[in-house]
């Protein structure tokens, strides 16, 4: 009887339970609060990663002879000489210019020792890289080796040297090129279309499977291909196939009606590449022959710009024709599906140079009012691509939550690729947040990225959305709005630390560490937010005018803050060492992208301006002869204006500054509590490549914890305490960092997991009734004796209950 009575109320309860569950999201859901973001467009120009003006590097390579270079910029652009390993371009040329063949050389250590140098300058950087290898830079005709097989030899050379693979996460595209006059692919051995087409299955092969290639012509590809150029306008590429990959560098760029033979029939091959490149990349670089340029209507804004976003336009090698800076962007080059009347009034020059690539505009961004520990944040936002393509190269997805420059990031399944032209996309995420997350106002971020950052690193080759008041630069993110987060007594919420994107599968669940851009310095060209370039940091000042000095274990930071109206700008930074009695190190940037310094090979050093600001980054060593413990008697920072007499038009100096012996510490102390025999790993992130670290709970050192982690295994009330860490360099500072307070250990209602899956939840609720009413045998491993009394009866049934409703 009592039985009977008991599987009513559980039907019941299981009826009541299921129901309550989607009006509870629903009522979430209808709580989300308007972020109070201004959506409307900014018109700034944005250096996203992996599109716009591209930083050309001329890399000369010779055999025995491969310097490490220092590139910058958004995305670099190396074009590779590698001519003196030719004998096509390497020979001897006599006065009436006949040419006598030299020697083919393979590729030594020292080309890939340098290349290898090169891209790793480009990851500290922040660069994005794309790749031409060629054997001319001068508009030398036939300049590749005496055979084909020879340039194919050179290719499996990089391809089995693993370079591509090894820096594949900053590598956008390669460059077919190789053959021909600056590899553009004519007037060579090897320009011929059969040569060309073999050419696409050695680069195919040569580079790694998830980066683009690119071709000169779309008749390369479709002879590759097996069809008729004519074809070309109905061909569509299966995603993930060989033909997928392929894009086009068009160096002819505007410069005729046929782009200088890059096009047979413009129309059909342009709506070939609009088919190919929202998988794959197109750019190349304007005609330099504008007067032939102007015999056509091609290049008038008004075909230009809707050209433009049919073939995705997503970088230009930065020679937009200034001509476009006399026409004024309006409803006239409007195109369809896409808002950019914030443009109107703009320059064409300055909208087409704003809209290469992928442009993000946050439209409308609604979240949680109001979260409790543990429990869901709903995050529902639109974000407008204003730009002529879509992101091709993957960019990893992040949700950070932050308060008070301390944060904890997790990554979430959004694919910024699909975010295509012309379009706007709506995103739903919900997350599960750290149940030991601090009650309090929270900022939510959400962070696209390229490439293999760490923590210390995490804010470069990020993406900035074209919205005011949004970008947070320490983070490189962009902020979707604030909730308040309020206290749970729910054990198994507060106990569960994890923050993790909700209903997605596969994607990896964060920890809930704890991070801080407090005091970090973010090298961006901007104070990056008001715990960066604090007064503690202020080493010289004139007014507004203000320079600051710090360093970390490998780098000087300087940073000055001068006002001023440089037409173009020249950035000079002379750094005197007191133990070098008359020797002075100069080095300055200008703004047309060179760089001049006094003391040899400047690897390492980076320069980044905007406006008012700039930051330099020096490294230690041999470069500007600073180490720990050096003493600087003289820091001058000062601006020249190079279109105007290079007048001086601000400077500061700072003296005597001691470089300390010291290192950055990026994790910060949060508090958890656990369930009783939890585990729980805690970890410590710092700028040092090599230290030793000893762990301690409540100042007293833990034996054997001596590792960058350290796990708490079966937790018990012995464990509540606060854990730190003691952090030694190499040269032997040491720093303290708190890591963990862990403020209680809860007793365990693993109990009430009756099938022991993990949960608590009606399955165990089920599976004791069929116990219970016979309608099951039971299963042995299972804890059906909840209350532990050694008989399984209607209390067990009870408290199993009672533990999922108080769920």
């Amino acid at each position: 009887m009592k039985l009977t009575k008991l599987l009513g109320v559980l039907t019941s309860c299981t009826l009541f339970v299921s129901a309550m569950l989607p009006v509870s999201a629903e009522n979430e859901k209808t709580q989300l609060n308007d972020s109070g973001i201004d959506y409307t467009e900014i018109t700034d120009t944005i250096n996203n990663p992996g599109a716009g003006y591209t930083s050309t590097l001329w890399y000369t390579c010779k055999p025995g002879d491969t310097p490490v270079k220092n590139p910058s910029g958004n995305l670099v652009l190396m074009f590779i000489n590698i001519g003196a390993f030719s004998s096509g371009a390497n020979g001897t040329t006599a006065e009436d210019g006949t040419y006598t063949e030299g020697t083919d050389y393979d590729l030594d250590q020292t080309f890939f020792e340098g290349l290898r140098g090169t891209l790793e300058n480009c990851r500290k950087n922040g660069c994005t890289v794309a790749l031409r290898f060629r054997y001319d830079e001068n508009g030398k005709t036939n300049p590749e080796p005496s055979t084909f097989e020879q340039m194919k030899r050179h290719i499996n050379q990089i391809k089995e040297n693993g370079v591509l693979e090894d820096y594949k996460d900053l590598l956008m595209f390669v460059e077919t090129g190789f053959v021909g006059a600056w590899g553009e692919q004519h007037s060579g051995k090897y320009t011929s279309l059969e040569y060309k087409a073999q050419l696409v299955d050695a680069m195919l092969e040569m580079v790694p499977d998830d980066i683009p290639i690119t071709v000169r012509t779309p008749n390369t590809f479709a002879k590759w291909a097996g069809i008729e150029v004519s074809e070309l306008d109905s061909w569509v590429s299966e995603p993930g196939s060989d033909a997928a990959r392929i894009g086009m560098y068009n160096d002819g760029y505007m410069g005729s009606d046929s782009d200088l033979g890059s096009y047979s029939n413009r129309e059909k091959e342009t709506t070939w590449i609009s088919n190919q490149t929202t998988a794959t990349y197109f750019g190349g670089e304007f005609s330099g022959n504008l007067e032939w340029a102007q015999k056509y209507d091609t290049y008038l804004p008004e075909n230009a710009i809707p050209e433009m976003y049919k073939t995705h336009l997503s970088y230009i090698n930065s020679n937009i024709y200034n001509l476009y800076k006399d026409y004024i962007f309006g409803e006239n080059y409007d195109v369809e599906n896409v808002d950019n009347s914030a443009y109107y009034g703009q320059t064409a020059f300055k909208f087409i140079r704003d809209h290469l690539g992928y442009r993000f505009v946050l439209r409308d961004s609604d979240l949680s009012a109001e979260v409790s520990q543990g429990d869901t944040l709903t995050l529902d936002f639109s974000v407008e691509n204003t730009g002529f393509a879509n992101p091709i190269r993957p960019q990893k997805a992040e949700i950070i939550l932050e308060k008070d420059g301390n944060y904890t990031t997790t990554e979430v399944s959004i694919d910024s690729r699909q975010w295509r032209s012309c379009t706007t996309a709506d995103e739903l995420v919900e997350l599960k947040i750290p149940g030991g997350l601090e009650a309090g106002r929270w900022n939510a971020y959400i962070r696209f990225s390229v490439g293999n950052q760490g923590v210390k690193d995490g804010y470069k080759r990020t993406v900035k959305f074209a919205n005011a008041n949004i970008w947070n630069g320490a983070l490189g993110a962009n902020y979707l709005g604030s909730f308040t987060v309020t206290e749970n007594e729910n054990a198994e919420k507060l106990t569960d630390n994890t923050f993790y994107q909700q209903n997605c599968e596969n994607m990896p669940i964060s920890t809930g560490s704890m991070y801080t851009v407090n005091n970090i310095i973010m090298l961006d060209g901007v104070r990056s937010g008001d715990s960066e370039w604090t007064d503690s940091l202020l080493a010289a000042e004139n007014g507004s005018n203000k320079l600051y000095i710090t360093n970390d274990d490998k780098y000087l930071y300087i940073m000055a803050e001068i006002v001023q109206n440089a037409s173009a700008p020249v950035y000079n930074l002379q750094i005197k060492n007191a133990d070098e009695d008359n020797k002075f190190y100069w080095i300055y940037y200008a703004s047309n992208g060179y760089v001049y310094f006094n003391n040899g090979s400047y690897d390492g050093c980076e320069c980044k301006r905007a406006g008012n600001y700039v930051e330099f980054k020096i490294p230690f060593g041999t470069v500007m002869n600073i180490y720990p413990e050096t003493t600087l008697s003289s820091v001058r920072v000062s601006i020249q204006d190079s279109a105007n007499e290079w007048i001086n038009v601000g400077e500061l100096t700072a003296e005597n500054y001691i470089v300390t012996d010291t290192f950055d510490i990026y994790s910060v102390c949060r508090d958890v509590t656990l369930m009783e025999k939890d585990n729980f790993t805690m970890d410590v992130e710092c700028s040092l490549e090599k230290a030793s670290y000893q762990w301690f709970r409540n100042d007293e050192i833990i034996e054997n914890a001596k590792g960058k982690t350290l796990t708490i295994e079966n937790a018990g009330v012995d464990d509540i305490g606060t854990y730190s860490v003691q952090i030694t360099s190499e040269t032997g500072t040491v720093r303290t960092a708190g890591i963990c307070n862990i403020v209680n250990v809860l007793s365990s209602g693993s109990r009430y997991d009756v099938n022991l899956d993990g949960e608590i939840s009606i399955s165990d609720i089920r599976i004791v009734s069929e116990f219970l009413t016979k309608v099951s045998d039971g299963i042995d491993e299972y804890n059906y004796d909840v209350n532990d009394d050694g008989k399984i009866n209607v209390f067990d049934m009870i408290m199993v209950k009672r533990a999922v409703l108080d769920l």
